[in-house]
């Protein structure tokens, strides 16, 4: 478990850091929107990390809840079945902070924004079996023409536009659907995110849902702080400072482990976000 620790520090090492883009996916909106708590930190439901559906809140909800409570902040994860709600409560209520991944903003309004990382997700792509018997691999395909390729908002697609693909955009439960009816052939996802909806929406559609050799682009998980807030500079800094501490005395590997147990990287397919450009 100290292994977790240590890929979680690297983030915090690397300190903060403004992506040209970085969200995720889930079905509904947690009961927290309605709590007492002074800041709400706004996210996209994204199973079993950041849900109103798993203990806790999932495993980064925690330590973000965590690092907050440590950094003399009062709030709370607060999550959202859309990623406009999120981008909503951001720039136009101008809230203190939100978390996720795939944002996409203007340069203007990164300006505006502290980025703190917090994990790196490991990245698999998959493809559903009953639609290429034959198998799929797309790692080193420059040419995907005639193939569809399921993304999420604020995704990086470029690379695949370029060789041919057609992009379908969609959260993650929903392209898992489009690829069982073949609307989409291939999409990329955290590997524990893809097994939770396919146990929770498509159990008898597991074994059809393949993962294909090697690993894909990481994802990069941020805390999102507004400097238009009175407490975003001051909460950013606090956090990162927090998360610091927080490896050091342990608390991420157990957090971690009580997630996902104590094997090699917790079951949390994480990378070292030193190999992120």
């Amino acid at each position: 478990m100290q292994l977790f620790a240590k890929f979680i520090f690297a983030a915090v090492a690397l300190g903060m850091m403004v992506p040209n883009q970085a969200l995720a996916t889930g079905p509904r909106v947690t009961t927290s929107l309605f709590s007492a708590h002074h800041n709400q930190i706004h996210a996209v439901d994204f199973p079993p990390f950041v849900s109103s559906e798993v203990v806790d809140g999932g495993v980064i909800s925690e330590i973000i809840t965590e690092g907050m409570k440590r950094s003399n902040v009062d709030a709370v994860v607060t999550t959202h079945p859309v990623e406009r709600m999120v981008y909503y409560y951001l720039l136009q209520e101008k809230v203190m902070a939100v978390a996720g991944s795939h944002f996409d903003f203007t340069k203007a309004q990164r300006e505006q924004l502290i980025f703190v990382p917090v994990v790196s997700l490991e990245e698999r792509y998959f493809y559903y079996m009953p639609s290429h018997p034959q198998g799929l691999n797309i790692e080193n395909g420059t040419n995907l023409k005639g193939l569809r390729y399921g993304a999420h908002q604020g995704e990086e697609i470029e690379r695949y536009s370029k060789a041919g693909a057609e992009v379908v955009y969609g959260r993650t439960v929903t392209l898992l659907k489009k690829m069982q009816r073949g609307e989409v052939d291939f999409i990329c996802a955290p590997p524990r995110s893809v097994e939770w909806l396919l146990n929770r929406y498509m159990k008898d559609e597991k074994e059809n849902v393949i993962a294909m050799p090697g690993d894909a682009e990481a994802q990069t998980f941020y805390m999102v702080f507004n400097r238009q807030h009175p407490l975003g500079e001051a909460a950013a800094e606090k956090f990162r400072d927090a998360l610091i501490a927080m490896e050091k005395d342990g608390t991420l590997a157990r957090i971690t482990s009580k997630h996902f147990g104590d094997g090699e990287l917790g079951g949390l397919f994480l990378k070292r976000l030193e190999t992120i450009k």
